[in-house]
């Protein structure tokens, strides 16, 4: 496992704890740019006695030295694009399974305001307040569907009451080996082209090929293309 922008490290120890006592072997990697957070996760680590299952390393969410590829990746609000860098390093990976909870969102709501709203979505945009809102939706709406275009399953559910945090949506994706159907690549494209924006995580992912559709995937008895069973809904985790 491997926790991108761990900071002070709280979730990758309680992840560690969580997991381990219920029987699962883990061995887990902290990533955090400052050198000095590195030494102090360290050293706390080796106070807890698992300096040998624990480990963590200076370095950004796009470059920082992980080995081998983990199964699972964990990103606890990594501001902005950053959640994004995050999402990207997984595909990269072929982590099994993701977890990120995004922070803010600030550049797609930059790129709305530098940009006219498409009709007849003008009272979308016109207040600032449901501007923002609304970037935070698209934004997250846009990363669960490139993650389903490189052959994730992807939701988006609540994971926290908001009485906790605002910040309380978790992307939660698996890797499938499903590629996407063509329906799932018009529904992104149109979107993006509608809105006139260029999400980072597809930026992030442009030298990264799709997953392939194999024959016959991810379509039913009939030879119709599928859609994600999921929907594209957000809902609550239980």
């Amino acid at each position: 496992m491997v926790d991108l922008g761990c900071g002070n490290a709280y979730l990758t120890f309680a992840a560690y704890r969580y997991l381990s006592q219920r029987g699962l072997d883990v061995t887990l990697v902290g990533v955090d740019v400052r050198e000095d957070q590195r030494r102090r996760n360290t050293e706390l680590a080796e106070r807890l006695g698992w300096g040998d299952r624990v480990s963590f390393v200076a370095g950004t969410i796009a470059d920082a030295a992980v080995e081998p590829a983990p199964d699972l990746v964990l990103a606890l609000h990594a501001c902005d694009t950053a959640t994004d860098e995050a999402l990207a390093r997984a595909v990269r990976w072929k982590a099994r399974w993701v977890l990120a909870a995004p922070c803010c969102h600030h550049d797609l709501a930059a790129q709305l305001r530098a940009r006219p709203t498409p009709a007849p979505y003008e009272l979308l945009t016109r207040q600032g307040i449901l501007r923002e809102r609304f970037a935070d939706v698209l934004t997250d709406a846009l990363r669960a569907g490139l993650l389903r275009l490189h052959g994730y399953r992807a939701e988006v559910v609540e994971f926290v009451d908001s009485q906790h945090t605002p910040r309380n949506l978790l992307i939660r994706a698996r890797r499938t080996g499903t590629g996407p159907t063509d329906e799932q690549r018009a529904d992104y494209r149109d979107l993006v082209t509608q809105w006139q924006v260029t999400p980072r995580l597809e930026t992030l992912l442009a030298d990264t090929p799709e997953h392939p559709l194999p024959d016959g995937a991810g379509r039913d008895e009939t030879g119709a293309a599928g859609r994600d069973e999921t929907g594209p809904e957000v809902r609550r985790a239980g």
